[in-house]
């Protein structure tokens, strides 16, 4: 081949500058691996060609998208159908069976651990927790459900009385001048007193507050559980009468007492609520509030939390609430003689004569709202909370209710009862006999 020689001048083509010309009257642009002017034909028709390949291409993303967007909401909803018919099924399941230990009833029983009584016929007993507490004259003792003794502790009280309140538990002489505090590890305090103890009363936190007899006055006195007092407070009886009840808030500021009052013959009932705390430093004797009550007797009062106080007496039910000062909020009345009155920290059950049966139990929540009736024939000497259920029983028979108001097992032993105790739900309980003591499973 040829070679081009270059020489000084410069060697172009004609229409350089007519090329050159066009160029820079049109912007160049580059498709398709190509150089295009916007005035060139060429251009518009490529970019006309592109224009409707893009939009071909973008319908076709469009309707992708579109059917991406159905795919995932049909995802979501049979996910969430899913999760729904899950919960559904743990819902059902969960009332079913709560259907089912609502409604168990059982037949008998088999003792899985027997053991011999070393106490004596005169011991007391009473419900501490998950323990079981033995007192008399001598002394005071806890024991487990295996009968083995958490603590202990001797004394010498010729009529012991005995207070129990949540983790607390007190003890002392009727009108004797000793009193004792203990929680579920022992000992906490002592109390002595230079006057006649009537009556006592435990928080759950240990406050004490005791009741003792001076003449024709009634003093008060409230102490920590250490035995340091922090309260005192006196009611003559020519005022309010004599005290019949008593009863701590589960806060230990506030306290409620029923004095019956004889006037002339007539008979009435005073009750009064004391405050301990920043309200009832302003006023006499701590007294914030009282209520005459003519023609009835009230011997019961229970405040059942820190605000919720009941009174039971001859002519009903009265329910008073209030953090500070406590207000009358309901009145319950009863057409019948009320046989049994009895508690626990969240509720409030009576029984009076039934109408078809023998007795009618009426049980009461914290705000005066019935929370279920029966009618029982059975001729019980005994009738108590128990953890969640209602322990009914005499010396040989017992039936038992949970909190539903279902008979859930009805029973007799071949050996007389001198105590019954819940020990686990509904199945497990420890049977005390005159010459041991039994745990039973019920089947």
């Amino acid at each position: 081949m040829g070679q081009t020689q270059w020489s000084g001048k410069s060697v172009m083509p004609t229409d350089w500058k007519t090329e050159t010309k066009f160029m820079r009257d049109k912007p160049l642009y580059f498709l398709d691996r190509r150089w295009y002017t916007t005035g060139n034909n060429g251009f518009r028709r490529e970019k006309k060609t592109m224009a409707i390949q893009l939009l071909k291409k973008n319908s076709a993303v469009d309707g992708d998208m579109d059917e991406y967007r159905k795919n995932l909401r049909g995802h979501r909803l049979r996910i969430t159908g899913l999760w729904a018919g899950v919960f559904a099924i743990i819902v059902i399941g969960a009332l079913g069976i709560r259907s089912y230990l609502t409604h168990r009833v059982f037949s008998g029983y088999e003792v899985v651990l027997s053991y011999e009584r070393s106490d004596t016929m005169n011991t007391q007993y009473a419900e501490f927790q998950n323990y079981v507490l033995k007192y008399g004259s001598d002394g005071i003792s806890c024991v487990d459900n295996q009968n083995k003794t958490v603590w202990s502790q001797t004394y010498n009280m010729q009529n012991p009385i005995v207070s129990v309140r949540g983790k607390s538990v007190a003890i002392a002489e009727k009108n004797g001048t000793e009193a004792m505090v203990f929680d579920s590890t022992g000992l906490q305090g002592k109390i002595q007193t230079s006057l006649p103890i009537r009556n006592i009363e435990v928080s759950s936190q240990g406050v004490l507050a005791v009741l003792v007899d001076d003449d024709n006055v009634t003093r008060l006195y409230v102490y920590d559980k250490s035995g340091e007092q922090l309260v005192e407070a006196k009611f003559e009886l020519q005022d309010t009468g004599y005290p019949m009840g008593m009863s701590l808030s589960s806060d230990a500021t506030k306290l409620a007492v029923s004095f019956l009052q004889v006037n002339d013959g007539s008979v009435n009932s005073c009750l009064a609520f004391y405050n301990f705390g920043s309200v009832g430093e302003n006023v006499s004797d701590n007294l914030v509030a009282s209520e005459i009550i003519s023609g009835e007797i009230i011997p019961s009062v229970r405040y059942l939390d820190s605000t919720h106080c009941y009174a039971v007496g001859t002519g009903g039910i009265l329910l008073y609430n209030g953090t500070q000062i406590p207000e009358k909020i309901a009145e319950i009345p009863t057409e019948q003689e009320i046989e049994s009155v009895f508690w626990s920290d969240n509720a409030l059950g009576i029984v009076v004569e039934g109408t078809e049966k023998a007795h009618e139990l009426r049980v009461y929540d914290n705000k005066g709202n019935t929370e279920y009736t029966l009618e029982f024939d059975l001729d019980y000497s005994m009738l108590k909370f128990s953890g969640e259920n209602l322990l009914i029983y005499n010396d040989f028979d017992c039936m038992m209710v949970n909190r539903s108001g279902n008979v859930f097992f009805e029973g007799t032993f071949d050996e007389s009862i001198s105590n019954i105790y819940s020990i686990s739900g509904n199945i497990r309980y420890m049977v005390m006999h005159a010459s041991r003591t039994d745990q039973i499973h019920l089947k």
